[in-house]
């Protein structure tokens, strides 16, 4: 019965030609890594890092500031595949223990950038390429594990040395790793036909079984989650068979399951980090649900995203998933915002709607990266802005003096506030 409080938020706007592409947060001192660039004018990257003050509370609420970061590096990074028009930041990862940035792109280099080189060596430097081309990456919970999937349909998993440890290829063949059984319900030679059909039908068996038949929105994302405990690792692709198709690898890259058939399931995955439950996106004909599945590659629930059918042809072109580090929140990502989700008596509370400032990204989802170890804090950004915010749950209660007072305590979800009594609550 909580909803979640804003207790500090600022915004920076940059005017500089290249994009912001990619941010990472340093735990140590809660500044935050951004890279901008590159783009299809200009083919250069800089890493630069977002101050933050020692009380970050010292500046007033909501505070719009201008190009408010330190470079770090910078340097020309020309796409070696002919087919993209610029390369892409996948990936950005800060290891603190060496200051080390490390930058995964689409061109299939990976960018080592060091903050205090050592004697000899190196600030920036190229430690790995993939010829074929990147299409996604992302680094284990524990930091010792560099997951990448590649246009040649197969599966990276290496070292911080950058040493591969398991080279997978991505084929049809994966499909009997799965462990469900279908009987045919739904195809017409297997239902009971007649007028007594409907009471001898199984109650337990759905009245359609889905076939995975794909999103007319899908916009053919790959997408890479590990597991809280980083034990695991969820890779979210498009098959041959035009389906969407979760694989569940072990950290020692064996394939253990993959997820029975979704229609309209889209590219978004995130993993809850308590690890009972991953996070995707089903699009239908008249609603978006975000759809629960367990390890094993079942279904596991789901809860409905309140779009009327013109938002879902908008904002809710494309959308992104992550869960905090505490597995309290799941943020769900559109076009120009992100709204955050909770959960309490297996209802799923809308509790924030975050807007963006500016929207110059090509019709993307918006990004957010959540605090690794800060459960309630987060930046959300566009090409041309950054947003630093922090929440804390905190119950919205009236009075709690003796009768007639019944202490009514407000509970927000979405447009609704839920009004209970502490007698509804604790009976």
């Amino acid at each position: 019965m909580r909803n979640l409080k804003n207790i500090y938020r600022s915004t920076l706007l940059f005017d500089q030609p290249l994009p912001l592409t990619a941010t990472a947060w340093d735990p140590v001192t809660n500044d935050l890594l951004c890279t901008f660039g590159p783009s299809k004018e200009s083919a250069v990257i800089e890493l630069k890092r977002s101050l933050d003050p020692e009380d970050h509370f010292s500046k007033p609420q909501g505070t719009v500031s201008r190009n408010d970061f330190t470079q770090i590096a910078s340097w020309d990074a020309p796409c070696p595949l002919p087919d993209l028009a610029c390369d892409e930041v996948l990936c950005l990862h800060y290891f603190t223990d060496n200051r080390t940035a490390c930058l995964v792109l689409a061109g299939g280099d990976i960018v080592i950038v060091r903050e205090q080189p050592l004697h000899g060596e190196d600030r920036i430097e190229i430690v790995g390429s993939v010829d074929a081309g990147i299409t996604a990456a992302a680094c284990s919970p524990d930091e010792e594990l560099l997951a990448l999937t590649t246009r040649a349909s197969t599966m990276l998993l290496m070292t911080r040395e950058i040493e591969c440890v398991a080279d997978v290829p991505l084929t049809a063949e994966d499909l009997q790793a799965s462990k469900h059984v279908s009987v045919g319900w739904g195809k017409s030679e297997t239902q009971f036909k007649g007028k007594r059909a409907k009471a001898l039908r199984d109650p337990t068996m759905p009245e359609k079984v889905d076939e995975g038949t794909l999103s007319l929105q899908d916009r053919g994302k790959v997408a890479l989650s590990w597991r809280g405990d980083g034990a695991y690792v969820a890779v979210n692709t498009i098959e041959p068979t035009s389906r969407r198709l979760i694989r569940i690898f072990s950290r020692h890259g064996v394939l253990d399951s993959v997820t029975e058939p979704i229609d309209g399931l889209e590219g978004a995955l995130s993993w809850r980090p308590a690890g009972n439950l991953m996070a995707g996106v089903q699009r239908l004909a008249s609603h978006i649900d975000i759809v629960f599945f367990e390890r094993n590659g079942l279904r596991h629930g789901q809860f409905s995203l309140r779009l009327t059918p013109e938002e879902m042809e908008t904002w809710g072109g494309d959308i992104a998933l992550r869960w905090n580090v505490d597995s309290t929140v799941l943020a769900v990502c559109f076009i120009d915002r992100v709204q955050l989700w909770t959960m309490g008596n297996y209802h799923y509370y809308l509790k924030q709607e975050l807007m963006l400032w500016a929207l110059d990204h090509g019709g993307r989802a918006a990004t957010i990266d959540w605090h690794p170890e800060q459960a309630l804090r987060l930046a959300m950004y566009s090409d041309r802005d950054l947003q630093k915010m922090e929440y804390i749950f905190s119950p919205s209660s009236g009075s709690n003096m003796a009768l007639p007072d019944f202490g009514n305590v407000a509970v927000i979800d979405g447009s609704t506030c839920g009004s209970f009594t502490a007698d509804q609550i604790f009976n």
